[in-house]
């Protein structure tokens, strides 16, 4: 028996689908760079810098990467600190660390070539299922699925899934509704129209149905339910977590500390500070903080203000302070294997995430109102 969420329409009716929605996308498909000439390799920096990120909001840095970072080789022969100082803003900085590694991969397995095959490429550092089959698709047109979360919203309310966005069935039906419509020796238009008429058409919040190609074909909106479809997956909690940070002066230059290579933001560089404690006051935790891990007792603490901001599973109310003209007790050695002492001149180098990079901002403003 055919699943629900498989194509089981006539011929007639898959193709008129299939070529409506190629002939929209013909006259409306988005301008985008790494569109003029499917370049291998920008398709899957442009793809990887997707994930999670907006069109929109991740154009400027792929401009910016492209000019430092023309090819694998730039990224392989870069320093470890410099990619992620070119990915800084765009967040989830595990990407960062995954380009760097599949870039070192094909430079010295595929000649500093993406590999235009997709089980080689689902065996590199970053890439999934989906990533490898728009590299594929888009890159190379070969025929294979590309479902993102657009066009998995469309399925959604073509075939009206009811399974929850994000689950594991839902993603399975998505693959197999996108592999059975997918026309042979078209998956890189068919695949983009997919998802420029998710983000263009059939968009989250208030879908332009009257606009649409297919609708014609969309079960739910026959039925009534675009509204509902997707099905919204249950809402994790989120948890909030306090944390502190100190910017630390000594004689011209500032204590920052490398984060570990596993965690979150791995990498990056942060100004040290650590957790607040439930029944302890920013201060009081920040101090301990300083005491027990880096041997250092801080003396009169300055508010920078407090920094809020979001991850996917908790938000953060990070409180910044100020320590100016301090120094190590004794016996605390001045660098470490992941501290380091930057000059004030030079805070800008190194990649910070994002709220760590605005208590640097606030400093460098106090800074420059004072002087």
């Amino acid at each position: 028996m055919a699943h629900k969420d498989t194509f089981t329409k006539s011929p007639t009716e898959t193709g008129t689908l299939r070529e409506g929605l190629l002939a929209w996308f013909g006259a409306n498909s988005r301008k985008l760079p790494w569109r003029e000439k499917y370049v291998p390799y920008q398709v899957w920096i442009s793809e990887i810098m997707l994930q999670q990120t907006r069109v929109k909001t991740m154009l400027p840095y792929y401009h910016r990467w492209m000019a430092r970072f023309p090819d694998a080789a730039s990224i392989a022969r870069a320093s470890e600190d410099e990619v992620p100082r070119f990915w800084e803003g765009l967040g989830y900085y595990a990407r960062a660390g995954n380009i760097g590694k599949a870039a070192r991969i094909m430079v010295s397995d595929y000649g500093g070539e993406v590999p235009p095959d997709f089980d080689l490429l689902r065996r590199l550092p970053g890439i999934g299922r989906y990533t490898a089959g728009a590299i594929m698709s888009f890159a190379f047109n070969a025929d294979y699925p590309a479902a993102d979360a657009n066009a998995g919203r469309i399925f959604a309310r073509l075939l009206d899934i009811d399974h929850p966005s994000g689950s594991k069935e839902f993603a399975e039906s998505v693959w197999r509704a996108a592999t059975d419509l997918l026309p042979r020796g078209r998956s890189r238009e068919f695949n983009q129209a997919l998802m420029d008429l998710g983000s263009m058409v059939c968009s989250a919040k208030e879908p332009s149905c009257a606009q649409c190609p297919v609708s014609g074909c969309c079960i739910a909106f026959r039925k009534g339910l675009t509204a509902l479809r997707p099905v919204k997956a249950r809402k994790a909690t989120v948890t909030q977590i306090v944390r502190a940070a100190v910017v630390m002066v000594l004689e011209g230059r500032v204590l920052v500390r490398k984060r570990p290579e596993s965690g979150l933001m791995p990498h990056l560089w942060e100004l040290p500070g650590g957790e607040v404690p439930e029944g302890s006051s920013p201060e009081q935790a920040i101090r301990r903080i300083w005491a027990e891990e880096l041997c250092i007792r801080l003396g009169p603490l300055e508010s920078l203000g407090v920094i809020k901001h979001s991850h996917t599973a908790f938000r953060v109310m990070l409180h910044a302070f100020l320590c100016d003209g301090c120094g190590p007790a004794s016996g605390w050695a001045e660098t470490g294997p992941r501290l380091r002492w930057v000059s004030i001149k030079e805070l800008e180098k190194p990649a910070f995430p994002s709220a760590h990079r605005r208590i640097i901002r606030a400093f460098l403003e106090r800074l420059a109102a004072s002087s």
